[in-house]
């Protein structure tokens, strides 16, 4: 669910409404993702802004043509429905996302289309340095987000967050293992160590051209788009949880008691967006009353346990 900034963001992002309040007026999840409509008013009139897990956010008028929060859902998710089925079998929609990202690696994405811009502004050989420069973040930031520290196992040192050759030799060896990846493992890798070093020549080269910035951004590009598919892969397969918000795998498990008086919880908690959501609730039993024990549970208290995440 995203914050009452983030929606007045949204509103405000073209400069010409001034957002004077936003809350969220109704939950669905009906449909599977939980979705939620939030009552905008502005400066120039009020807007339903609906958004959730997976779902894009988007705006719609209220009183003439959306009366109600369940009419603008409604609409809402039969348009992205349309739109999801239009570009599953579009090959240029498909081509176009194997190329231009997921919402898998945000940050990682941002930082590629920021070189992508640079380039038509490209005229002397520093400014192809500065896309090399801005490559070689890309991969830094990517080999951070492809292995985690506590997924290095105790015989490895773990690599420095800079030294992306290493960190993706180790997440390789983790999503593509086994004799029947060794191609790809193989391929993967000699890629991800030419996008470096040719990052690097790029970077320090004092006769680097457009043509050779464009070559680093596409060479870059296609590690992240193959370490995208690569986890994605793994995920399914092996359940990892990911962020419904940003799709980070740096989701922790967190114990917590707001205050004595309050009931002990289990959330989990994304430490790269800030996303949050509780899983399990340890309500103490009232005074006085005998708890009864589960058969087979260890005499452990029953638990009233909420809507679990679903993992990818």
């Amino acid at each position: 669910m995203a914050t009452r900034f983030e929606v007045a963001a949204y509103i405000e992002s073209d400069g010409e409404e001034k957002v004077s309040s936003a809350k969220p007026e109704q939950n669905f999840n009906d449909l599977g993702p939980k979705v939620t409509v939030w009552n905008v008013k502005t400066d120039k009139g009020a807007w339903w802004v609906v958004e959730g897990e997976g779902v894009p956010m988007n705006l719609y008028p209220q009183g003439a043509y959306f009366f109600s929060s369940d009419e603008a859902y409604s609409f809402h998710m039969g348009l992205m429905a349309r739109l999801l089925t239009r570009e599953a079998h579009d090959p240029e929609l498909v081509f176009r996302s194997m190329s231009f990202g997921s919402t898998r690696f945000v940050g990682v994405r941002r930082k590629l289309h920021v070189a992508s811009e640079a380039l038509a502004t490209i005229t002397e050989p520093e400014h192809a340095q500065g896309v090399g420069l801005t490559c070689r973040e890309v991969l830094i930031q990517l080999g951070r987000e492809i292995l985690l520290d506590r997924e290095v196992s105790a015989e490895e040192e773990t690599p420095k967050n800079a030294d992306f050759k290493n960190r993706a030799r180790l997440s390789l060896e983790r999503l593509a293992s086994g004799r029947e990846n060794a191609e790809v493992r193989d391929a993967t890798r000699r890629l991800a160590d030419g996008a470096w070093t040719f990052a690097c020549h790029v970077t320090h080269s004092p006769s680097s051209t457009r043509q050779d910035a464009t070559v680093c951004i596409t060479m870059t590009a296609a590690v992240v788009s193959l370490f995208e598919q690569l986890l994605e892969k793994v995920d399914q397969g092996e359940g990892v949880a990911t962020c419904p918000s940003c799709k980070s795998r740096q989701v922790n498990v967190i114990d917590r008691q707001i205050a004595a008086d309050k009931p002990k919880e289990t959330i989990l908690s994304c430490s790269y967006c800030g996303w949050s959501e509780v899983i399990e609730v340890d309500r103490p039993a009232p005074i006085g009353l005998d708890v009864k024990r589960c058969e087979g549970s260890s005499g452990s208290k029953r638990r009233k346990k909420t809507k679990r995440v679903s993992k990818k």
